[in-house]
Order: structure tokens, then sequence, then C-alpha cells
């Protein structure tokens, strides 16, 4: 990882209750601040050998939930990073109360991150509460379940949950949206923010990550969600 670069690590989650398991897999994105000073977007599980390989990109100081759902493996990485601040949305500690959590993300950020990263809330979808992270130094668009790009699932449930969803093989935004929505000009605002950043790369926490025309595929996504274009005047 050069200075101002991004480094990502991808886990083979397998989400158990159905026969033979759910194969949805997981990214956490590691951001160099500064020099030597890390932040963790959405830990996966840390054993020893990745710990030693985040430990040669820099000190783990942020640990960053970026939603109320991605919080499974946050407790281990707590442990792990006994200094490091947790930062999560507002409604992470009354879900989750056994958790470490430092400060919320709705709130003014440490200097490191401001210096690093623009903080975007999605507003208008309480249950999931997310945040995306823009990298400045890379043009490189952190999110997380506001839309998958999972090209080639693995196993039939996969296959059959991304089918139903809408978002099987494609980059898309799930159809779960529609139910968890409930102020669509407000996420409409949100995403607008996020597409008038200058973007070259789209990270996501579940899927391929998107290097050629990110702006313009994340734009068709989320096209379902944004304001439709006004209608040209008709000339006389």
């Amino acid at each position: 990882m050069e200075r101002g670069e991004i480094a990502t690590f991808d886990y083979a989650q397998v989400i158990a209750g159905l026969p033979g398991g759910f194969h949805f897999p997981a990214r956490m994105t590691a951001v160099q601040l500064r020099p030597g000073e890390l932040a963790l977007i959405s830990p996966i599980p840390i054993d020893d050998a990745l710990a030693r390989r985040i430990a040669e990109l820099g000190q783990v100081s942020y640990l960053l939930a970026p939603n109320l759902h991605h919080h499974l493996y946050l407790a281990a990485a707590s442990a792990r990073y006994p200094g490091a601040a947790v930062l999560a949305p507002p409604g992470l500690a009354s879900k989750r109360p056994e958790l470490r959590i430092s400060g919320t993300l709705d709130r003014e950020l440490p200097p490191a991150l401001r210096g690093a990263l623009e903080v975007i809330r999605l507003e208008g979808a309480p249950a999931v509460d997310e945040f995306a992270f823009y990298h400045r130094a890379t043009a490189t668009l952190v999110v997380t379940d506001l839309v998958f790009n999972i090209l080639q699932p693995r196993g039939f449930w996969a296959h059959l949950i991304l089918w139903i969803t809408g978002c099987h093989g494609q980059l898309a935004a799930t159809r779960t949206w529609r139910l968890l929505v409930k102020d669509r000009p407000a996420l409409a605002r949100s995403l607008q923010r996020l597409l008038e950043l200058p973007l070259r790369t789209l990270v996501m926490a579940h899927g391929e990550i998107v290097r050629d025309d990110a702006h313009a595929r994340l734009r068709e996504a989320l096209r379902r969600w944004l304001p439709a274009p006004a209608a040209l005047p008709l000339r006389a």
C-alpha cells in the first residue's frame, strides 16, 4: 500500500440457516489515513495471518461499522485492536449494547478521518442507516449494501436469493430497498451527492470491484431511486 491508497480483503462468508449455507462473499476495506495509520471499514474475521498482513500496512486506529447490519465481526476486531476507536451508525449501540462503540459516524469525525475520507450518510432508509466513504486520494467510493456485484454466485441458495432480489450476476441495488426506503426524496438527495463525486473505482462489500466506467455504472444501478431527468422543452 502506497501513501494515500486503499487495500481490500475478501472473505468467503457462508451464512448458516439454509442447507449447505448461503455463500455470500464479504469484503473489508483498509484505508490509509496518513503514513502508518489505518481505518478498517466493515471488518471481516481477522486471524493472525491476516493481522500480520494488515500490520505491514500500518496501525489500525479506527474500526468503522458502515451500517446497522455489518457488525457480525466487529466485536472480534475490537478485541484484536483495543486501541482503535470504533465508529458506527447512531443506532448500533442500542442494537448491540455489548459492543465497544467510541462514537457515531453522523457526528464530526476525527481530523485523520476527515482528511482522507468524505463520509456520506444515505438518508431515507433508517433500518439500514448506511454510510458511504469516499477516498479522495484515489477517487474511490466504498459502499456496503447499497449495491451488490456478485457476478458468479456460488451454490444454489446464492443463485436463488440473488435472482429473487434482482441482483444476480450484475451490479445492482437489491429489491429489498423497496421495503427499507421510507423517504425516497431523502435517499435520492444522498445518491445524487454520491454521483457528484469524481469517481474512478467503486468498492462494495459484496461482489467484484468496479474499476471501469464506475460512475456511469453506479448511476445506472441506482437509476430507480434517482429523479427522472427533466423533459426538454418542445421547440416551436
